[in-house]
């Protein structure tokens, strides 16, 4: 009976252990993680530096936000759009699940993008252009110190 009950112990783990994550569950990588970053670079410094209204450098910081959040963020605006929709599950909980795998440079990447998140966050509040884009550049500088602690 010991065995049969061992062999149905060893049978559950394999069929656990090799049954395909959730697709919320997936753990981003580097690499993915690096494409989040990318996406929200490009949205706090080529496009919100260069819009010429406060709403469109607002709504481009709302992008940057929700990418570093992820969906389930305190922040997160769905009607904004999530231009890192299917990319991972935002920067931030991706870098802090990295981080407790122990990724090489992970620690220091979530530094940088909780920095940048809250900068964000802060610029977005900002109603003139002239003010809200300086942060914006910072946001981008932060976010591209995150990418480069990810490569090594």
């Amino acid at each position: 009976m010991r065995y049969v009950a061992a062999g149905i112990l060893v049978m559950v783990c394999a069929l656990a252990l090799g049954a395909p994550r959730p697709a919320g569950a997936a753990m981003a990588g580097a690499g993915e993680i690096k494409v989040e970053l990318r996406t929200a670079i490009f949205h706090s410094s080529e496009l919100a530096q260069k819009a010429t209204a406060a709403t469109a450098v607002q709504l481009h910081l709302q992008h940057t936000i929700n990418c570093l959040e992820g969906p389930q963020g305190m922040h997160f605006k769905a009607a904004a759009g999530n231009p890192c929709q299917g990319q991972g599950n935002g920067i931030v909980p991706d870098l802090t699940a990295a981080a407790a795998r122990g990724v090489p440079g992970a620690r220091a990447a979530l530094q940088d993008a909780n920095i940048a998140l809250t900068l964000a966050l802060r610029a977005q509040s900002m109603a003139d252009v002239n003010e809200a884009q300086p942060w914006t550049k910072v946001v981008a500088e932060y976010l591209q110190k995150a990418s480069d602690a990810l490569s090594g």
